[in-house]
């Protein structure tokens, strides 16, 4: 019993720093693991076995594939695409800059890393049309966080389905699983009502004059790197493509990490990346949340701990037997939680609770975890959201005001026509 409570308490306490962000949320999931180690609640077997899993092997290597493509000139032919084809219409150049953010989406490992890529160029493209760039970034910003799901199995994230599989077998669920193409079937309908409310609909409610106080962003300087030779180009893209292929046929029967281990290999041998450009890209933070999730399931599974949080919410949701209720409740959840925490620190705390609480209602967890993923990357309503919401506060001008004026009807149009398309397509029960 004694165990049982301490894990229930380092849970809590992990949540309260996840909120507070002081420290990072990286060096919170580690203390946290320590402190489940230390206190018995798990082995350190299975902490090592966590660390050294397929699934952390992958990740780190789709990163470094990543990071390779993006060493690519994909940014800047794509830039020049939209400046010929679109120039001289508002709608079309706001278009063609929704259409780049979302593509670049596909292959940048964060939101952050695509609106800084196209922040600038939407500021130049506005002064040049003498437009407030008040008019369009909010519009690139929640595309670039729409982009960031892996609408397509072929970016950074394209291994997400491991991760979430991985999170599925550490807390003994089986039977169930993500194929690589269920996050882009899920997100469909999501990623459309989004890049048509951006286009059509955004630029409306969007503030014709900004706060001058608040407009003082001139966009983060981008550090200018030789291009890439004609053949390490191929090889930028030739890896990636290859090793999405790979995956999307399930390695040939090879395991899931080889593949990615040997595109990530090939990237750094053929100098695309240099070895330390390889080592600051595998995204260790993202790792170390990771591990430090699936140990904690390791503890609430070993502990008992699991069945009391999973009981008190099946208590509450359980009842209701509509699985659409549950979906939607969870969404609004991980919706409001984003509003005042680090997306990615909602996720992280919703996901375990989602497990634990099918587990404790027998249903199938999939599409709760979908909502907590979704719900959570569709708020830009507050500055603590994600940091692209304070990038284009400082670019166009925005108030907490016009925050709010602008997202609330795209989130009410993308929660029920997420809770529609998933919990349809994986029902509770």
């Amino acid at each position: 019993m004694a165990q049982t409570v301490i894990t229930i308490v380092i849970f809590i306490a992990m949540i309260v720093s996840y909120s507070l962000n002081r420290i990072p949320m990286a060096l919170t999931s580690m203390i946290g693991m320590l402190l489940l180690v230390i206190t018995g609640c798990v082995s350190s077997s299975s902490v090592l076995s966590t660390i050294g899993s397929g699934t952390v092997l992958t990740m780190i290597s789709m990163f470094i594939i990543a990071a390779g493509l993006q060493r690519t000139q994909m940014v800047d032919k794509l830039s020049g695409l939209v400046y010929r084809v679109s120039k001289g219409s508002f709608t079309k150049v706001l278009a063609g800059y929704v259409l780049v953010t979302f593509i670049l989406g596909q292959f940048l490992p964060s939101t952050t890393a695509i609106v800084a890529l196209v922040c600038p160029l939407v500021v130049s493209m506005c002064r040049e049309m003498k437009i407030n760039p008040s008019k369009m970034l909010f519009s690139v910003a929640i595309v670039g966080v729409a982009a960031s799901w892996t609408f397509t199995p072929i970016g950074p994230y394209a291994a997400n389905y491991i991760e979430s599989n991985g999170m599925l077998a550490e807390y003994g669920i089986t039977g169930v699983e993500f194929t690589i193409f269920d996050e882009m079937i899920d997100k469909i309908p999501c990623t459309i009502v989004v890049i048509l409310w951006a286009i059509f609909f955004a630029p409306k409610f969007a503030p014709d004059i900004p706060d001058p106080m608040l407009s003082s962003f001139t966009g983060p300087a981008k550090k200018e790197k030789a291009p890439l030779g004609p053949v390490r180009e191929v090889i930028g893209y030739g890896v990636f493509a290859a090793v999405i292929i790979c995956l999307m046929f399930r390695s040939f029967g090879l395991p899931s990490w080889v593949i990615p281990a040997c595109g990530a290999c090939i990237v750094v041998l053929s100098g695309v990346l240099t070895e330390r450009e390889a080592i600051s890209s595998m995204g260790l933070d993202i790792i170390m949340i990771y591990v430090g999730a699936a140990v904690l399931g390791n503890a609430f599974a070993a502990t008992g701990a699991g069945e009391i949080i999973g009981d008190a919410v099946s208590a509450v949701l359980g009842r209701t037997g509509n699985s659409y209720l549950i979906g939607a409740a969870f969404f609004a959840a991980a919706y409001i939680m984003t509003s005042l925490l680090y997306n990615r620190a909602v996720s992280k705390i919703l996901i375990p609770i989602v497990l634990l609480s099918s587990i404790s209602m027998n249903c199938d967890p999939r599409g709760l975890m979908r909502m907590c993923y979704i719900g959570s990357m569709c708020s830009l309503i507050t500055p603590m959201a994600t940091t692209a919401v304070p990038m284009i506060m400082g670019a166009a001008g925005y108030t907490q005001r016009d925050l709010v004026r602008m997202n609330i009807l795209p989130a009410i149009l993308m929660c029920v026509v997420t809770v529609l398309f998933v919990m349809t397509r994986f029902p509770c029960f």
